[in-house]
C-alpha cells in the first residue's frame, strides 16, 4: 500500500465515488496530510471538434487540453504571495500593508540619505532666515515631509501598477530577448511550476475526479509520468506524492475503440464486450498498467433498488407521488445524485405550482412526472417553453389523431346512412332476384302462346325485363305488395300476385326483404359504432387514445399507425410510459412554470399556452367549464377572438347563442378560407351544439354555403336537411349563391321537411325564399305541403313542375284545367303552363279538353304556338269539339299545320288557298282534302283560285280524282293553262282534259307529246276534239300503228288519219301499213292514194288486193299498175302483156282484180290451177 502512488477508485456513475473521496479528504485532514482535489467536470467535451481553440485557429489535442486544465487548477490554487518563486504571472488583489511598509521604507531611506548629504543644511540655508532661524526643527520637518511624500508616491504607484506591468521582451540595439510559451505540452512547459507547487505546499495527495468524462484514457499516461517525476524530485520533501483517480472502469475500453481503424470516440464501446476473443483482456491490462492499486466501488443503486431509494426520498413529503408512478420511474433512474436532484426540484416546483397561489386541478403525480422528464431530458424540457419539445410533438400528434379520427368516423357514419338513403341495400340484393325473374318470366310468357317480348306492368309503369334488377322496383313491390301484369303491349296479359312473384323466384326473393333488413341493420350499426367512436375520440385523453391500437392515421411516410406507435417513434421510452399511463397529460405545460396572479382554470391556461399564444387552432379542445372560455377571452382579448385559437367547437357553442358579435371576425375568416380549408366548419357541423346558428351566421356572407352543406360537409342526410333549412331561412336576398345539380336535387327532394317551406312565414320572406330557390336552380316538386305564403311565392316564381296535383293546388281543386279557363283564373299559372306544355299535356286526363270555349280557341292556339310549336297539335286535337278556326289568317302561322292536320278549320277556298300559299299542299292538308268539299268559292278572286288550282293539280299525294274534283270546285273560267302544268300536273292532264279543265287542242297535246304512248293513249282516249287536230300532231311512225290498233282511240280519230294520205305518207311504216289495213278490213274504206301508200310501205298483198275491190271500177290503170308493182314479183306480170302465164295465189279479191284487168284487155283468161292457185293468161 505504501508503494502505491497511482491509486484508482473505480466504479460507474452514481456508485458513490464522490462520497468516498469526501471521506478520504476528511481522513487526510485529521492526519494533517496536505491534499489537493482536481475536478474537471465536462458538459460535452467529447472530441477535438469541441475542444478550445488556440490563437492560430488550430484544435489542440484533447490530452493537452486536460493537462492545461490541471495546470491551471494547481497554479491558481494558491495565492501569488504563497508562491513567491513562481514565474507564472497572475493577477492578485492589492494588499495595502506591504505597500505601506515599502513606502515607509522608501521615506526612511530618503530621509537618511538626505541627512547624510546635507539636505537639511541646504534647506536651512536656502529657506527664509527669519522663519528658519527662529525654528531649528523646520528644515528637519521639510526633509521628513519630502520623505513621506516620496513614500506616498511609491505606495500609490505600486497600487496603480499592481498586475499591470509584465516584461515580454528586452531589446538593446540589434539584440532581443523574448519571453514566450514553449511549443510543448502543458505538463512539459510548466513542469517546474508543478514541482515548485508540490514543494512549496508540501502536498502529498492529489485527487483527480471526472477525468473519465473526457473519454481520453491517454491522460493517465501523462499523469503517471508526472507522478513519477514528482516522486523522483529531491527538492520535494513531502514524498511520496500519491495520485488518486475517481474513474469508471469502462474508460479503458476506449483504448480498443481508438486503436480500431477509423474508430470513433463516440462509438458504442459496449460492442467490444460482446466479442469472445483473447484480446478482450487488453482493457484490464491497460488499467493495471496505469494504476498501482485499483479500489472497486460496490454499487448501492440499480434500476431495481432505485424504486426504494426514490420512495424513501419522498417519504417525508406531504404531497408525494404515488407508488405506481414511483415504481414506473424507478426503473429509469440509477444515479442517487439524480434522484436527490429530482426530489429537490420537485419540492421547489411543488411550492410554486401546487401551492395556494397555483392553478387548481394540477396533481402531484403529474408534477413529479415532469420533474423526472426535466432531469432526464434537460434540453427537451427547456423546449417546452417554446412549444418545440418532443412532448409538444407528441401532443400535436394526439390532437391530429383526434381531428383525423373524428372526421373519419363522421364520414364512415355518413357513408353508411347515405347507403341506406340511396337504396344501396336494395340494389345489392335485388340483382339476384331480378336475374331469376328475367329467367322465369319468358317461360311464363311462352305458356300464353303469344309471341313478342313481354313487359311487366306495375303501378302504371312498364318494366322491361332488363329493368327488373332495379332496387327501386323491388323495394316498392315489397312495400305495396300489389299485383303485377305480365303482358305483351296491346294484348291482355297474365296477372300475378305478390305471392305468385315470390313463388316464381323462390328463395332469392323470399329472403330479399330479410337480407335488405339485415344490410340496413348492419349499416345502422356501423353508423352508430362510428358515432360512438367519434364521441370517444373527441373526449379521450392521450393515454386513452394510446390504449386504442385500432385507431390509426396516416403519417408522413404514408403508413397508417396508431397513436402508441407514433409516440414510440417520437419520445423516449420513459416519456412513452409516462404518456401511456397518463402521468404526462395534455396539461404538461402547466407544470413547467408558475402562473401566480392569474385567476384562471387549468383547461383555460392550457388552452392559452397551446393555442392562443401559439396562435394555433384546436377544434376539439375541451374546457372544464364554460366560464373558462370567458376567462380566456378576458385574459387574452383580441389575440384570442381575432386569432386562430378561436376556432374551437366549445368556443362557438358558447358564443353563438349568447354573443355572436364576438365571432364576427372569425366568421369572416371562415368564409374567406372556406374554399381551401373548411376543416373547422366541417368539425362544427358534425359536433357543434349550435350548428343551425353557425349556418345562419355564415350563409349571408358565404356564396358557396349550399354547395358545401350538400356536397362537402361530412354530415348525415337528416342533419343536412336541418342545416339547409337554416341556410334557406338565413339566406341573403342579394347574395348570388353558387349551386349545382346536387344542390337543386337535394332541395327539391327534401323541401317538405324544412320549416322554411312548410312553416308560417311572412309574404315578403316567402318571396325571398322563392328567389333563393330560383338561384339554386331547384324546383318545388309538390305545392301541397307548402305554407300558404310560400305556395303563392313559388307559384308566382313558377318554380314547380306542372303536375295535376300542383295545378290543383295553385288554381283550386274545382278549377277546370282547360287552358282558357286557367288563363282566366290565374294568368301566372297559365304562363307557367305555356313554358311546360309537355308536362301539362301529361298531367291532364284523357277526357279533359285543352280549350273549353270556341271563341278562345284561336287566342289560346296563338299563345301555345308562341310557346311550343310541337304542343299545338295535341292541344288542337283535345280541344272542345266546337272549336274551329274560321279564318287561318287570324291564327299564328306556326299553328296552321296542326289545325289543318286535326281538321279544326273551316274548308273555305280562302283558308285552303292561304294555307297552300304558305305551306303548299302538305300531307296534313292532303289528309283532309280527300274528304272535304271547298266552300265559299266565289268569295275568292280568280287569281287566287287559279293559284290554288295549279297547286292542287300538282299535289301528287292527293288522289287524281280528288285533285280534279277540287279543281272543278274552284270554278275556273277557261280551265287551266297546260303550259303551267309540270310533273304531277302533267300526269293529271288526261283527267283534267276529261273534265274539260284544260283546252282540247294540239297545244295541250304538245305538253305530253314526249310522254310514253300509254300515257298519251289516255289523252287520246279522253279527248273529244282529237279528230279535228290529230293530223296536226307530231306523231311518229311508231305511234301510227298503236293509234290505229288502240281500242281507246275514237274511230273518228282513226278516220281522220286514214283520210289524210299525205299526213300518213311521212309516218308510214310497214307496221303502220299493216295496222291501217287491219283497221280498214273491219269495214272502213280507204282511198286509192292511201292504198298506194300502203302498198309501197310493204303492206301484205292479201290486204291490199282485198282493199282494191271497191276501187277497181274507177281506178286508173297506171295507178293500179303502181300498186301491183309495189305488191312484189307475184303481181308484176299483171302490169304488162306478152302472152306469159303468171300464177297467182287464190286470195280474196284476186278474181275481181283479174276480171277488171280482163275487161281492160290486159288479161286474156285465167283459171284455177290443178294444184291450187290461179293461172293467168296474159294477152299478146
Amino acid at each position: 500500500m505504501s508503494a502505491a502512488t497511482n491509486i484508482a477508485l473505480a466504479g460507474h456513475y452514481g456508485s458513490g465515488k464522490s462520497s468516498v473521496v469526501l471521506g478520504v479528504q476528511a481522513g487526510l485532514n485529521e492526519q494533517k496530510i496536505n491534499w489537493v482535489n482536481l475536478s474537471l467536470s465536462s458538459l460535452g467535451i467529447d472530441d477535438t471538434k469541441r475542444a478550445r481553440i488556440q490563437q492560430d485557429g488550430t484544435l489542440p489535442p484533447l490530452t493537452n487540453l486536460i493537462q492545461k486544465e490541471i495546470v491551471k487548477q494547481l497554479l491558481y490554487r494558491k495565492a501569488p504571495a504563497d508562491m513567491p518563486g513562481s514565474r507564472y504571472f497572475r493577477i492578485d488583489s492589492f494588499r495595502p500593508w506591504p505597500a505601506a511598509f515599502g513606502g515607509a521604507a522608501v521615506a526612511v531611506v530618503f530621509f537618511v540619505i538626505a541627512v547624510l548629504f546635507g539636505l537639511v543644511n541646504r534647506v536651512k540655508a536656502m529657506g527664509p532666515q527669519a522663519l528658519v532661524a527662529s525654528r531649528d526643527w523646520l528644515p528637519w520637518a521639510i526633509v521628513g515631509g519630502l520623505g513621506v511624500f516620496l513614500g506616498a508616491i511609491c505606495f500609490l504607484g505600486w497600487r496603480a501598477l499592481q498586475s499591470r506591468v509584465r516584461v515580454e521582451s528586452v531589446s538593446a540595439g540589434g539584440a532581443a530577448v523574448t519571453l514566450s510559451a514553449k511549443e510543448n505540452s502543458y505538463f512539459d512547459e510548466y513542469l517546474d511550476e508543478i514541482v515548485y507547487f508540490f514543494q512549496r505546499t508540501k502536498t502529498q495527495v492529489a485527487i483527480f475526479e471526472d477525468l473519465d468524462r473526457f473519454r481520453d484514457p491517454h491522460i493517465f499516461e501523462t499523469l503517471r509520468e508526472l507522478n513519477t517525476i514528482l516522486n523522483n524530485s529531491e527538492q520535494i520533501k513531502s514524498r511520496p506524492v500519491r495520485f488518486v483517480y475517481a474513474v469508471r472502469d469502462s474508460i479503458f475500453e476506449q483504448l480498443k475503440v481508438d486503436a480500431a481503424p477509423g474508430g470513433d470516440a463516440d462509438a458504442d464501446a459496449g460492442a467490444a464486450v460482446l466479442r469472445a476473443s483473447a484480446r478482450e483482456s487488453a482493457p484490464s491490462a491497460n488499467r493495471t498498467k496505469f494504476f498501482d492499486l485499483v479500489v472497486p466501488m460496490v454499487p448501492f443503486i440499480t434500476h431495481r433498488s432505485a424504486r426504494d431509494l426514490l420512495a424513501a426520498e419522498f417519504a417525508e413529503l406531504d404531497e408525494r407521488p404515488s407508488t405506481a408512478l414511483v415504481n414506473l420511474v424507478g426503473g429509469h433512474l440509477t444515479d442517487m445524485r439524480l434522484i436527490r436532484n429530482i426530489r429537490n426540484e420537485y419540492e421547489i416546483y411543488r411550492v410554486s405550482v401546487l401551492g395556494e397561489k397555483g392553478l387548481e386541478g394540477l396533481s402531484a403525480d403529474r408534477l413529479f412526472a415532469m420533474m423526472v422528464y426535466k432531469n432526464l431530458h434537460l434540453e427537451d424540457f427547456e423546449a417546452i417553453r417554446l412549444g418545440t419539445s418532443k412532448i409538444d410533438e407528441a401532443y400535436k400528434a394526439f390532437r391530429d389523431m383526434v381531428s383525423y379520427q373524428t372526421s373519419r368516423q363522421a364520414l364512415v357514419s355518413k357513408a353508411a346512412l347515405d347507403q341506406i338513403a340511396s337504396n344501396a341495400p336494395w340494389d345489392k340484393r335485388a340483382k339476384v332476384a331480378g336475374e331469376r325473374l328475367q329467367n322465369v318470366l319468358p317461360i311464363v310468357h311462352r305458356a300464353t302462346q303469344r309471341g313478342g317480348r313481354p313487359v311487366l306492368q306495375y303501378q302504371s309503369k312498364h318494366y322491361q325485363l332488363s329493368e327488373l334488377t332495379s332496387g327501386d322496383f323491388w323495394k316498392s313491390l315489397h312495400e305495396t305488395r300489389q299485383r303485377v301484369l305480365l303482358a305483351q303491349p296491346g294484348y291482355h296479359g297474365v296477372e300475378l300476385s305478390f305471392d305468385d312473384v315470390i313463388a316464381l323466384i323462390g328463395n332469392e326473393a323470399a329472403a330479399l326483404a330479410g337480407a335488405v333488413e339485415a344490410d340496413v341493420a348492419r349499416l345502422r350499426r356501423a353508423s352508430r359504432s362510428a358515432r360512438e367512436t367519434k364521441d370517444f375520440v373527441s373526449k379521450a385523453t392521450m393515454a386513452q387514445l394510446m390504449a386504442r391500437p385500432d385507431l390509426v392515421m396516416p403519417t408522413d411516410s404514408g403508413v397508417e399507425r396508431n397513436l402508441d406507435a407514433i409516440m414510440t417513434g417520437l419520445v423516449s421510452p420513459l416519456a412513452h410510459d409516462l404518456l401511456a399511463k397518463g402521468y404526462i397529460d395534455e396539461n404538461f405545460t402547466l407544470y413547467c412554470s408558475d402562473y401566480h396572479g392569474i385567476a384562471i382554470s387549468v383547461s383555460a391556461m392550457n388552452f392559452i399556452l397551446h393555442c392562443v399564444q401559439a396562435d394555433r387552432a384546436d377544434h376539439r379542445f375541451r374546457f372544464d367549464e364554460v366560464a373558462s372560455i370567458d376567462a380566456v377571452a378576458e385574459e387574452m382579448g383580441t389575440r384570442f377572438l381575432g386569432g386562430e385559437s378561436v376556432f374551437n367547437i366549445e368556443v362557438f357553442d358558447h358564443y353563438l347563442p349568447t354573443h355572436p358579435e364576438r365571432l364576427d371576425k372569425a366568421l369572416d375568416t371562415l368564409v374567406v378560407r372556406a374554399e381551401t380549408d373548411s376543416s373547422f366548419i366541417d368539425a362544427y357541423l358534425m359536433d357543434g351544439s349550435s350548428r343551425e346558428l353557425l349556418v345562419g351566421q355564415l350563409v349571408p356572407r358565404w356564396r358557396a354555403a349550399f354547395v358545401h352543406l350538400v356536397e362537402k360537409a361530412p354530415i348525415d342526410p337528416s342533419a343536412a336537411v336541418a342545416l339547409v333549412d337554416a341556410a334557406v331561412r338565413s339566406a341573403g336576398r342579394d347574395v348570388d349563391y353558387e349551386s349545382s345539380d346536387r344542390v337543386a336535387e337535394f332541395l327539391s327532394e327534401h323541401f317538405a321537411q324544412m320549416q322554411a317551406f312548410v312553416g308560417a312565414m311572412e309574404t315578403s320572406k316567402a318571396a325571398d325564399v322563392a328567389v333563393l330557390v330560383r338561384r339554386l336552380g331547384a324546383k318545388i316538386s309538390d305545392l301541397v305541403p307548402l305554407g300558404d305564403a310560400q305556395r303563392k311565392a313559388i307559384v308566382t316564381a313558377r318554380l314547380y313542375p306542372v303536375t295535376r296535383a300542383n295545378l290543383s293546388a295553385a288554381l283550386g281543386e274545382d278549377t277546370l284545367l282547360a287552358l282558357d279557363v286557367v288563363k282566366a283564373t290565374n294568368n301566372t299559372v297559365y304562363e307557367h303552363i305555356l313554358d311546360n306544355l309537355d308536362s301539362y299535356l301529361h298531367a291532364r286526363k284523357d277526357d279533359e279538353v285543352t280549350v273549353n270555349a270556341s271563341e278562345k280557341f284561336v287566342p289560346t292556339l296563338n299563345d301555345v304556338a308562341g310557346a311550343a310549336e310541337s304542343a299545338v297539335l295535341p292541344v288542337v286535337e283535345r280541344a272542345s269539339e266546337s272549336c274551329e278556326v274560321a279564318d287561318l289568317e287570324e291564327l299564328d302561322g306556326a299553328a296552321w299545320t296542326a289545325v289543318v292536320s286535326a281538321a279544326r278549320f273551316a274548308p273555305t277556298v280562302w283558308n285552303v288557298s292561304q294555307f297552300v300559299a304558305k305551306f303548299g299542299v302538305s300531307k296534313e292538308l292532303v289528309k283532309n282534302l280527300n274528304s272535304l268539299d271547298l266552300t265559299e268559292v266565289e268569295e275568292v278572286d280568280e287569281e287566287s283560285r287559279y293559284d290554288l288550282g295549279y297547286a292542287l293539280a300538282h299535289a301528287e299525294d292527293l288522289d287524281p280524282a280528288v285533285r280534279v274534283g277540287l279543281v272543278e270546285q274552284l270554278k275556273l273560267p277557261g280551265g287551266l293553262d297546260p303550259e303551267r302544268l309540270t310533273g304531277a300536273g302533267l300526269k293529271l292532264l288526261p283527267a283534267l282534259l276529261a273534265a274539260e279543265l284544260v283546252p282540247d287542242a294540239a297545244e295541250t297535246y304538245a305538253r305530253v307529246g314526249g310522254s310514253p304512248f300509254a300515257f298519251r293513249e289516255e289523252y287520246f282516249a279522253v279527248s273529244k276534239c282529237l279528230a279535228s287536230y290529230v293530223c296536226e300532231l307530231p306523231l311518229s311512225s311508231d305511234d301510227l300503228p298503236r293509234i290505229m290498233r288502240s281500242p281507246h282511240v275514237a274511230p273518228a280519230v282513226k278516220r281522220a288519219i286514214a283520210d289524210d294520205a299525205e299526213y300518213v305518207h311521212g309516218r308510214m311504216s310497214r307496221q303502220g301499213a299493216i295496222a291501217i289495213c287491219e283497221w280498214a278490213a273491219k269495214g272502213n274504206t280507204v282511198s286509192v292514194d292511201l292504198l298506194v301508200e300502203l302498198s309501197e310501205a310493204g303492206a301484205p298483198a292479201e290486204r291490199i288486193v282485198s282493199l282494191l275491190e271497191p276501187h277497181l271500177s274507177d281506178i286508173e290503170l297506171p295507178v293500179l299498175d303502181q300498186i301491183l308493182l309495189a305488191l312484189g314479183d307475184e303481181y308484176e306480170p299483171l302490169t304488162r302483156v306478152g302472152g306469159h302465164r303468171p300464177k297467182l295465189k287464190g286470195r280474196d279479191g284476186t278474181e275481181e282484180l283479174l276480171n277488171e284487168l280482163k275487161r281492160r284487155n290486159r288479161v286474156s283468161s285465167f283459171d284455177r290451177a290443178a294444184f291450187g292457185g290461179i293461172r293467168v293468161n296474159m294477152r299478146r
